[in-house]
C-alpha cells in the first residue's frame, strides 16, 4: 500500500502555486493586450483600450491559476490534472462571484473573486489527484495461502568454485 500524503503542505504549496500562476500569466496577459494596442490611440476611446487589455488578460489569469495549482501539486506529490483545476476555477469563480454580490461591499466582492477561483482550482486538482490515486493499479504480495505455482530461474555459485543454476518454485 503507498505511503500517504501528507495533504496540507500539498495544499498550501498548491495555494501558492495558484496564486503565482495567476499573477505571473495575468502580467504576460497585461503585457499582451497592452502590445497589441500600440498602434491606437487610447486618450479618445479608453473604454475599447481598456476592454482589450481586460480581454486577454482575465484569460490569461484564468489559466494561470490552475497551472500553478497543478505544477505545484505535481511538486509535492500529487498526480491530478489540469482541466480539472481549470473547472474548478471556473466554478470557484461563480461562486466568488456569488458570494460577493449577496454582501454589501465591493471589498467582499473582490475578495470572492480572488479567493474562489483559487480555492475551486485546489479542489479539483485533489478530486482529480484522489481519482487518478484510486485508479492506479496496486501492488500486490502473495502469502503462502494465496497464489498459485511461482518459479523463478536461480543462478550461483558453490563454496568450492562450481556454478549452481535451476528453477525454484513454490506451489
Amino acid at each position: 500500500m503507498p505511503a500517504p500524503d501528507l495533504i496540507l503542505p500539498r495544499i498550501l504549496s498548491e495555494a501558492f502555486g495558484g496564486v503565482l500562476g495567476g499573477v505571473g500569466m495575468g502580467i504576460v496577459g497585461l503585457l499582451v493586450g497592452a502590445s497589441a494596442l500600440e498602434s491606437v490611440d487610447c486618450s479618445s476611446g479608453g473604454e475599447v483600450c481598456a476592454a482589450t487589455v481586460l480581454i486577454v488578460t482575465i484569460p490569461a489569469a484564468f489559466v494561470g491559476i490552475p497551472l500553478g495549482v497543478q505544477i505545484a501539486g505535481e511538486s509535492m506529490g500529487g498526480q491530478g490534472r489540469f482541466l480539472p483545476a481549470l473547472a474548478g476555477t471556473i466554478l470557484g469563480t461563480a461562486a466568488g462571484f456569488a458570494y460577493g454580490s449577496t454582501q454589501d461591499g465591493s471589498g467582499d466582492l473582490a475578495l470572492g473573486l480572488i479567493v474562489g477561483p483559487i480555492l475551486g482550482a485546489i479542489v479539483g486538482y485533489e478530486i482529480s489527484n484522489a481519482v487518478m490515486r484510486d485508479s492506479l493499479p496496486v501492488a500486490r504480495t502473495t502469502s503462502s495461502g494465496q497464489g498459485g505455482f511461482q518459479m523463478t530461474p536461480v543462478a550461483g555459485t558453490t563454496p568450492r568454485g562450481g556454478f549452481l543454476g535451476g528453477l525454484a518454485g513454490r506451489f
